[in-house]
């Protein structure tokens, strides 16, 4: 039973953490303007 609630515990925190990284990297976040010379 422990190991379930690990298991669970474990899921709920890693989809947790992958929602606020999604969440900080949209397109409305922060863009650095790239140089010219890493377009070409």
């Amino acid at each position: 039973m422990k190991r379930v609630l690990v298991i669970l515990a474990a899921a709920l925190l890693s989809l947790l953490a992958f929602a606020n990284v999604a969440a900080a990297t949209g397109p409305w976040s922060y863009q650095p303007e790239v140089p010219d010379k890493l377009l070409k």
